[in-house]
């Protein structure tokens, strides 16, 4: 069965709109496009939209050279970062915000061994992206990514 099949008899998923309600919170899905500099195998985009605007900028990213290169610079710029996350992913943006989401076992068990990428729009937001580079297996796939989006979204209420 496809990913959108099994979407469509989980929840109700609407392709022409793209929006489903998981567990109370307003989820999206595109299908079509994937924006930014992010490249995909997969033309898939997850967005969480949270309940009003938030002063805060973020993004999650699979580690590249560069990165690689600043931290043999710097190594001490993500020290507070655990290695094995630290090696597979960049963090940028709100400091408060990766500290708490480090910081959570759940966090790093979900994003371990995925290769995704998670932004925030303009600062201040209300929706936080996440965009698998490989696309999304099947529903608990799915789940699991929209997870994440909702361990970033209550580290975000918390905060506030």
């Amino acid at each position: 069965m496809s990913i959108i099949q099994e979407l469509t008899d989980k929840y109700g998923y609407q392709q022409k709109s793209g929006i489903i309600d998981f567990k109370g919170t307003k989820i999206s899905i595109n299908l079509n496009e994937v924006g930014g500099a992010m490249y995909t195998t997969e033309p898939f985009r997850i967005t969480l939209h949270l309940d009003k605007s938030y002063g805060i900028k973020f993004n999650v990213f699979p580690k590249n050279l560069w990165n690689k290169f600043l931290d043999f610079i710097i190594p001490n710029r993500a020290i507070f970062i655990p290695i094995a996350v630290r090696n597979q992913f960049s963090f940028a943006g709100n400091k408060d915000l990766i500290k708490k989401l480090i910081s959570d076992k759940m966090f790093l068990e979900n994003i371990k061994n995925e290769k995704i990428f998670i932004r925030t729009l303009n600062k201040p937001t209300n929706r936080i992206i996440l965009t698998p580079a490989h696309g999304i297996n099947d529903v608990n796939h799915f789940e699991k990514f929209v997870t994440i989006l909702k361990q970033i979204e209550n580290k975000i209420k918390n905060k506030t």
